[in-house]
């Protein structure tokens, strides 16, 4: 995030904690006087993401309509994209950054606002959070594939106008259960009647 301004990629496989991952790079980029607008695509999520970045002792505000707060007071901003757009004039330079939650669907309204941040704060850096970088009919929502120590430009047969320029981190399920985070999956065959 120090080196570029090109919209960055994470990949965490489910119940990595995607939440609990964008509280600390939130509160490193309010720590250099900027705010974080962290978009996610329901009222629902929301709603639970700010609930746990409250849980970490930060303070947050909500802009989404549906869930009944408008508010850009505090440095992480948790929102949903329709509230964010429609209101867009309210975010300015104020904002360093946005994380994008459920990256793989960056909607035409996520990237008109993050276009319109950007036109305020032309440093503004993008973060991108999925558990599935990949989309049917397009391919990878990335370029280059710079995770693992790797440096691999994706050729048009696997990506087609990747909005995000790096996949900067990969974490996996195998690996979550081989550092003991999650469990592996059981099925008992005599539940099944």
């Amino acid at each position: 995030m120090k080196k570029s301004t090109e919209p960055a990629l994470l990949e965490l496989a489910t119940a990595s904690g995607k939440s609990h991952i964008a509280a600390p790079i939130a509160q490193w980029i309010a720590e250099r006087g900027k705010k974080v607008l962290i978009l996610q695509q329901s009222k629902e999520l929301t709603e639970q993401n700010a609930a746990k970045y409250r849980a970490s002792g930060q303070k947050c505000s909500v802009f989404s309509a549906s869930a009944g707060s408008k508010c850009t007071r505090h440095d992480a901003v948790y929102a949903t994209p329709k509230s964010v757009a429609n209101s867009v004039s309210r975010f300015g330079d104020a904002f360093g950054a946005v994380i994008v939650d459920e990256a793989h669907m960056t909607t035409p309204t996520v990237r008109d606002i993050i276009t319109h941040l950007r036109s305020k704060n032309p440093l503004l850096r993008v973060i991108g959070m999925t558990a599935t970088p990949y989309r049917m009919g397009s391919g990878y929502i990335y370029q280059c594939d710079m995770a693992d120590g790797k440096n691999i430009i994706l050729d048009d047969e696997k990506t087609t106008d990747p909005y995000y320029h790096a996949l900067l981190y990969r974490i996996t399920t195998r690996e979550l259960i081989d550092m003991g985070f999650l469990t592996n999956a059981h099925a008992d065959p005599s539940a099944v009647a």
